[in-house]
């Protein structure tokens, strides 16, 4: 009985990280690309100064991700459950193993 409700609690764990760890993959802010410092005219000489168009600005201001969202709380609860029956699973082993080790000593 017990190695079913193990089974069933670890496909649990598994699908939950599996589902969430695929909508994290998402990236909210668009990427920027590279843009060059200096362009070439038809002719094959370098434009003079100032008609390149300026980069992204590099002190931008970051946005703010929040310090624990509810995902990451529902991770860690989950991620203690798991430690919790594996030590669980561990002592009741650990005990069975002595019991029959002690019972083949004196038998």
């Amino acid at each position: 009985m017990w190695r079913s409700v193990l089974a069933v609690c670890l496909f649990v764990l598994a699908g939950v990280f599996t589902a969430s760890g695929t909508g994290a993959a998402v990236t909210p802010a668009p990427h920027l690309a590279a843009q060059p410092t200096e362009t070439l005219a038809p002719g094959g000489t370098i434009q003079p100064e100032g008609t390149v168009p300026p980069g992204p600005d590099i002190n931008a201001p970051q946005e703010e991700q929040p310090a624990s969202s509810g995902e990451t709380r529902r991770k860690l609860w989950l991620g203690g459950i798991a430690v919790l029956l594996f030590a669980l699973v561990y002592w009741r082993n650990k005990k069975r193993w002595s019991k029959w080790k002690a019972g083949r000593k004196s038998g």
